[in-house]
């Protein structure tokens, strides 16, 4: 398999098998999989992903036809043989940062009652890889599909620390790549959707900026001032989960 995977809409290795966007839960039953470390049957499957053994088998039928999982003598499912080391490495990555921030979104949506997104560097796209709501869901990015890193404050953490990326033509977004690089988050309100606001914190892996983690909310509640008093919490979270990565710690 290529290891060459672009940041074209969808997951981008699908485009490059021919295949079709599979969507997130495509990604979601991967990560299942990649950490259950064991063939496991279309149940387990449906009760991981929250659906109906239907779905998941339709969507494992689509995994086997692009050659991302298979079945064992047993009839169980799994990674083909070489387990992860048959996938991408782009892939693994964006694996490995939902696997790992999972437990951390979770903490966090239950901790400020808002909605907690992760989001993966693709090329010059954000992918949206998980997802964890404590209130009824907002009208956001669907788990699965990308946007510009310019668009939203989840984006543009990751934008901060790209090569180059004091050099945009728009004035408000070199103002706001500088105020990420020198706080080391971004807040704002209506920056994509309007009367939702958003607080971002970037995660950085061992070879530099991984992606981000956003907490979300109805401007009314999820205000400026309670970002603010969220920001550093957030930031100690993405630390701990940038750590878990292989990031070096980061220099004062």
């Amino acid at each position: 398999m290529s290891a060459a995977v672009n940041g074209v809409a969808g997951w981008g290795w699908e485009r490059e098998r021919g295949g079709r966007p599979a969507g997130g839960r495509g990604l979601q039953l991967l990560t299942v999989l990649f950490g259950a470390r064991r063939p496991l049957d279309v149940a387990e499957i449906a009760g991981a992903m929250r659906c109906t053994r239907s779905a998941a088998y339709a969507q494992l039928r689509e995994l086997e036809r692009l050659a991302f999982v298979t079945r064992d003598p047993s009839g169980g499912w799994c990674l083909p043989a070489g387990g992860v080391m048959t996938l991408p490495p782009s892939l693994i990555a964006r694996l490995d940062l939902r696997t790992a921030a999972r437990p951390i979104i979770e903490r966090l949506a239950a901790a400020t009652g808002e909605t907690v997104t992760v989001n993966a560097r693709s090329g010059e796209r954000r992918l949206r890889v998980d997802a964890v709501g404590r209130r009824p869901a907002l009208r956001m990015l669907p788990v699965g599909e990308t946007l510009p890193l310019h668009e939203g404050t989840g984006g543009k953490v990751i934008l901060a620390f790209l090569p180059d990326a004091s050099r945009p033509s728009d004035r408000l977004l070199r103002g706001q790549l500088a105020w990420v690089r020198r706080r080391g988050y971004l807040a704002a309100v209506g920056d994509r959707l309007p009367k939702l606001a958003s607080l971002s914190v970037p995660v950085f892996g061992s070879s530099g900026i991984a992606g981000s983690v956003t907490v979300v909310g109805p401007a009314r509640r999820w205000a400026p001032d309670v970002m603010e008093a969220a920001a550093a919490s957030l930031r100690m979270e993405c630390a701990a989960l940038s750590a878990a990565l292989g990031s070096p710690p980061l220099i004062a």
